[in-house]
């Protein structure tokens, strides 16, 4: 069952992409909320800029390390 070998056609190396295209589409929203902070912390003043823009880089960074970590595991 591990393989289906119809043609010789692996269905896991479909899923590990798609799973890997999936991730790095996370990667890219990640970093559209990056720039989302920033343009909002530029338009509005609201005293919480700072960790605003701390947890979205924490986010890009977490983001890229999974996509990286699942690149190795896949």
């Amino acid at each position: 069952m591990e393989n289906l070998n119809l043609l010789n056609f692996n269905i896991w190396a479909v899923i590990k992409i798609l799973s890997l295209a999936a991730l790095g589409l996370y990667v890219v929203f990640a970093f559209v909320i990056t720039r989302q902070v920033k343009v909002m912390t530029d338009t509005l003043s609201l005293g919480f800029e700072s960790v605003a823009k701390f947890l979205a880089f924490i986010h890009l960074i977490l983001s890229i390390f999974i996509f990286i970590v699942a690149m190795m595991v896949l």
